[in-house]
């Protein structure tokens, strides 16, 4: 692979495939959890020097606690990150189930990237409604065109220019919606 190759994939990466936000949100889990821990190291030190506590239960408190604190940020943060995902999982079994109309909620609370997701996802929502409309709009004008087709065959001398002109005019709707699509 040339360097030019690289350099493109590596910027690639770094535009689309990182999501700096979460990877903030994992930066300050991390500080705060080596804060808590040293705070709880100071306070077993206070403990120790204050009270003149030496006993081994000091080292139980410290692991506890630090093991406390970390599950109670970790259950902090997986809310806060999977939350989002949880109820837009649960809408798109909405819109899947026939609501077409229905779009995905955004909560001021969300994350930038979720609120960037949530927006492309309601934009090919849009997108797929829209081409659903047209696909419904060409069904519609082919399923009547062809009815006429075939009542203009069911005619004894039957005009085969017109049938013609019909055909195409089907072609032209049916490449219409292709281009665009």
């Amino acid at each position: 692979m040339t360097k030019e190759k690289e350099g493109a994939g590596k910027q690639l990466r770094q535009r689309f495939f990182v999501a700096r936000e979460l990877q903030l949100s994992m930066a300050v889990l991390v500080v705060m959890a080596l804060l808590g821990g040293i705070f709880l190291q100071w306070l077993s030190k206070a403990l120790r020097i204050h009270y003149g506590f030496e006993t081994p239960a000091i080292g139980v408190f410290l692991v506890l606690g630090y093991v406390i604190l970390v599950v109670l940020l970790a259950i902090f943060f997986s809310h806060r990150l999977v939350g989002p995902f949880k109820r837009i999982e649960y809408e798109m079994k909405l819109i899947r189930n026939g609501e077409l109309n229905r779009r995905l909620s955004i909560r001021s609370r969300d994350d930038l990237h979720i609120r960037n997701f949530v927006r492309y996802l309601n934009s090919f929502i849009d997108n797929f409604e829209e081409m659903s409309r047209e696909y419904n709009k060409l069904n519609s004008y082919i399923h009547s065109a062809l009815k006429e087709v075939l009542e203009e065959l069911e005619k004894e001398p039957c005009d085969k220019e017109r049938i013609r002109k019909r055909l195409e005019n089907i072609q032209k709707e049916v490449h219409r919606l292709r281009e665009r699509w």
